[in-house]
């Protein structure tokens, strides 16, 4: 069927122009980046897109790896105070969940890796640059049942040298296309804008231990 052919043809690579989840290490843009700290690496495009749909197919069989359509984004912030954090670090530092929902009614897979965050809403998004992490640990391939969800952190410096960061039109870097991102922040509706940098932890199946400390 058509709709099956889609899936296919949305093969997790970084070449071609296609936007993808970073089995590599890949940016929205398709560059690789590199990875900083003791539990990061250096992330790399050197395997080919045949390799990583082999590797996707082989591993899953008829399981298809999720559409941009089938997923909900959503960016939860976590109280500092639940960190431990001083004050000061606390206002300019924020840390938050990013959370990627099955919404359809079909089983799918999330490739292991990375999700790219970007800005400017619609069909005006631009990615973030952003340091990819192994954090807490590497990256699996996550099967998601419908309403399952997964899980990665983020952190990013706010506030100072921050001018011009942004609350409104996130999205996830989802293959050629982007999911719009739900920004949720505390109770009291605080926001901390996103500067121009981001840490991002790597997708999990659960919750416990994404959260950057």
């Amino acid at each position: 069927m058509q709709f099956k052919n889609l899936r296919t043809a949305a093969a997790l690579a970084c070449g071609g122009g296609m936007i993808a989840v970073a089995l590599t290490g890949c940016n929205a843009d398709g560059k690789a980046s590199v990875a900083s700290g003791s539990s990061g690496k250096m992330s790399s495009s050197a395997n080919s897109a045949g390799d990583q749909k082999a590797a996707a197919n082989t591993s899953h069989g008829d399981t298809p790896s999720c559409m941009g359509s089938e997923l909900n984004a959503e960016l939860q912030l976590q109280d500092p105070g639940l960190n431990d954090l001083g004050s000061e670090t606390a206002a300019e530092k924020a840390i938050a969940t990013l959370i990627l929902t099955n919404r359809s009614s079909e089983t799918c897979y999330l490739p292991a890796g990375w999700t790219p965050l970007g800005k400017g809403g619609r069909n005006n998004y631009t990615a973030i640059p952003a340091t990819q992490m192994n954090y807490p640990g590497a990256g699996t391939t996550i099967t998601l049942r419908p309403g399952r969800s997964a899980f990665a952190g983020t952190k990013w410096h706010t506030t100072k040298g921050c001018p011009g960061g942004t609350t409104d039109g996130l999205g996830v870097a989802w293959h050629s296309t982007w999911i719009p991102l739900t920004y949720h922040g505390l109770d009291d509706g605080y926001q901390p804008p996103i500067c121009d940098s981001l840490v991002l932890g790597t997708l999990q199946p659960t919750m416990n231990g994404v959260n950057f400390t």
